[in-house]
């Protein structure tokens, strides 16, 4: 048995895989002590390294791989978030004169839209916006 086979018989799983989940676990740690456990996409607290996700703000696929490797192109989010922000990516174009709004999931006028027109997943309406800033603030003064 070489040593590849003893690590993965010690560990229950390939050795790769131990040393991805460690990293992963040493990274939500750092987050939580650096209060960073804050999703990019809901603005809402990750409660455990099952739900953590590594995420690109600007998807780099189709577009410049200089994305990929820039730092501050990285967000951390849910992992639902996450797989929802990418399904929002894969919708059509909005039809003239409107945007997408993530949190409603429905295309609204560009006037309901605090910013600039930006091709971006996570654009939200005004109403959504402060919905989830309220909600952000009372859990944060919730929090013990």
């Amino acid at each position: 048995m070489n040593s590849n086979q003893r690590k993965a018989a010690q560990l229950g799983m390939p050795h790769g895989t131990a040393q991805g989940r460690l990293r992963k676990m040493i990274l939500f740690s750092l987050l939580q002590r650096l209060d960073e456990d804050i999703c990019h996409q809901c603005g809402y607290r990750i409660a455990t390294v099952e739900e953590l996700s590594i995420e690109h703000k600007i998807p780099w696929l189709n577009n410049s791989v200089d994305l990929f490797w820039d730092l501050g192109n990285i967000a951390f989010s849910h992992l639902s978030c996450n797989a929802s922000a990418a399904n929002a990516r894969r919708k059509v174009d909005p039809p003239l004169g409107k945007r997408w709004c993530w949190m409603c999931k429905q295309f609204l006028d560009t006037d309901a839209f605090s910013s600039p027109r930006e091709k971006r997943p996570w654009d939200e309406c005004r109403s959504c916006h402060v919905k989830r800033q309220r909600e952000y603030r009372r859990k944060i003064k919730s929090c013990p």
